[in-house]
């Protein structure tokens, strides 16, 4: 108990209690990052949980204190990243004084992000492609459509105030298919650059082409 309260109220003790939360956030961390890559190489079921401790550079005692097991694991990687992907998209919506602006940085948010998240792109890919009966049940297909729906509720705001037309859920589709046949490139071959130039480039293309009226083409 005394050496409890003195960890807790001796200024040295309080560094040492940091400096532990520290290591803990940053073998979390590692973990995930440890576990993104390797699921994106290998699949879920091929990846032990080994091969992630050996990577994460921890033992399986502290990959347990902080996921219990791999399938908890592999499914709080793909929802925590997912969760944070939406928010960043939806808080590029804020940036935008009109739709077609509003378009542009959800696309640039979606490029960022894989940018950064280049594993978690890949094991998303994989999985869609090639789903293991032994993962996790993720519904891939579902969390994708999420996009489309955002990207619509801003074509139809555009659609309101007579700035863009035609179908708002055709055109957010197109929007995600290119993005998509991007963001493939970019993981594959580095190409296109993933930038703001390429998302205004695709908005302005989509939104020209379905906003001028067959006289005016």
């Amino acid at each position: 108990m005394t050496l409890h309260l003195q960890f807790v109220y001796s200024p040295v003790g309080m560094r040492k209690q940091g400096e532990g939360k520290v290591r803990q956030e940053s073998a979390k961390e590692a973990i995930r990052n440890a576990a993104a890559e390797l699921f994106a190489e290998k699949g879920f079921a091929a990846t032990s949980t080994r091969e992630i401790c050996q990577r994460a550079g921890v033992t399986k005692p502290v990959l347990y204190y902080h996921f219990g097991n791999k399938e908890q694991l592999y499914e709080e990687l793909v929802l925590d990243t997912f969760g944070e992907y939406q928010k960043e998209l939806r808080h590029a919506t804020r940036h935008g004084h009109t739709p077609r602006e509003k378009l542009v940085e959800v696309l640039s948010a979606m490029f960022r992000f894989t940018r950064q998240k280049q594993n978690h792109w890949r094991l998303g890919f994989r999985m869609v492609r090639a789903p293991e009966r032994e993962s996790p049940a993720i519904n891939y297909v579902a969390m994708s459509q999420a996009d489309e729906r955002l990207l619509t509720e801003i074509i139809r705001e555009g659609i309101r105030r007579g700035e863009m037309k035609g179908q708002a859920e055709f055109i957010a589709g197109a929007i995600v298919g290119m993005a998509i046949s991007s963001i493939l490139g970019y993981l594959l071959t580095g190409k296109p650059s993933l930038d703001r130039l390429l998302a205004r480039g695709i908005i302005d293309l989509l939104i020209e082409g379905c906003g001028r009226s067959a006289t005016e083409r």
